[in-house]
């Protein structure tokens, strides 16, 4: 699933929590908020704490992945590492665009 706005993100989350089996009510009392929180962020809540967001995925076990952009060139190093590391972007060749970015 390709997240591209707060409504994608409450999608991912009613669904992560129903295939948990979870009603609102008892989410929000995992996390120690409301259900009308809740109900807020399933619907795309733009303005929602990030870290908040953020704790809700992980309690529901949703693992995210984010790709950087791919760079024309990789930036110089300046601290004087030496070590060889690939570029972020070459660590997921070959992904295909429909792949989940997270597992339920």
């Amino acid at each position: 699933m390709r997240i591209r706005t707060s409504r994608d993100i409450g999608i991912l989350i009613r669904e992560a929590r129903k295939r948990r089996g979870l009603s609102q009510a008892a989410l929000a009392k995992m996390i120690n908020t409301t259900q009308t929180w809740v109900s807020w962020i399933e619907n795309g809540k733009p303005s929602a704490e990030i870290g908040n967001v953020l704790l809700v995925l992980t309690t529901l076990g949703v693992e995210m992945n984010f790709d950087l952009p791919r760079s024309s060139s990789p930036p110089a190093l300046s601290d004087g590492d030496d070590h060889d590391h690939p570029p972020a972007g070459d660590r997921h060749d070959g992904d295909e665009d429909d792949v989940p970015p997270y597992t339920l």
